[in-house]
């Protein structure tokens, strides 16, 4: 109980110290939804008969009987997970490597912002609906993961130029150690997330599927 309470004090703290910078990755991430969702209207007919044509394949493959290889694609799902956290972990060890994380929170943003919007665009409620079954559930893990880590990784670089250039102390060691086991924590999370994406997902997106093609 006692480090459960530490824990969540700590991350309490961590936000309260960080909450400007994790205000700011918010609406960069919103921003990159907002994008991707106003990209859907830009495709070209072709563009998007194209994907039209891929989403009615993937229902009538859904349909049938799917055998999905679960081990396989957990580890799929973690190692993907694990290397976006791993990148977000290194770039923040570099002051260059700060302003690429932001990016990366806005890309992730971009696609979930033009895959919902693409479904939504062509399917409307229904749409809705298969979104929030095969997006939703592992991105409730995946999304403060990422925003958490790419809040601590710009954090540590800040910290890394305020001491390298303003000489501000700073327990070099003990903070690399903090931010390391933050995000581990977090590749956990993530972890978690793969788990999720590879077993309680696609069940979701079968019923949903199922749903749509009746109706």
């Amino acid at each position: 109980m006692f480090s459960l309470t530490r824990i969540g004090s700590s991350s309490l703290q961590f936000v309260k110290r960080n909450l400007s910078i994790l205000l700011f990755l918010i609406i960069i991430f919103i921003s990159g939804i907002t994008f991707g969702s106003i990209a859907v209207k830009m495709l070209s007919y072709s563009e998007k008969s194209e994907l039209v044509n891929y989403l009615s394949s993937f229902f009538q493959t859904f349909k049938g009987e799917l055998v999905l290889q679960k081990r396989m694609l957990a580890q799929h799902a973690i190692l993907y997970n694990l290397k976006m956290i791993v990148l977000v972990w290194t770039l923040g060890l570099s002051i260059i490597g700060m302003p690429l994380i932001p990016i990366i929170v806005f890309l992730r943003g971009f696609v979930l912002g033009f895959a919902i919007g693409f479904l939504v665009d062509e399917l409307a409620f229904k749409g809705l609906i298969f979104a929030l079954a095969s997006i939703l559930p592992h991105n409730l893990l995946v999304i403060p993961a990422l925003i958490l880590s790419s809040v601590a990784g710009i954090a540590f670089s800040f910290n890394l130029l305020k001491s390298r250039f303003l000489k501000f102390p700073i327990n070099f060691a003990q903070y690399f150690f903090g931010y390391s086991t933050l995000m581990l924590l977090l590749a956990i999370i993530l972890a978690c997330a793969g788990i999720i994406e590879t077993f309680l997902t696609p069940v979701l997106m079968s019923l949903v599927t199922k749903i749509i093609i009746k109706g």
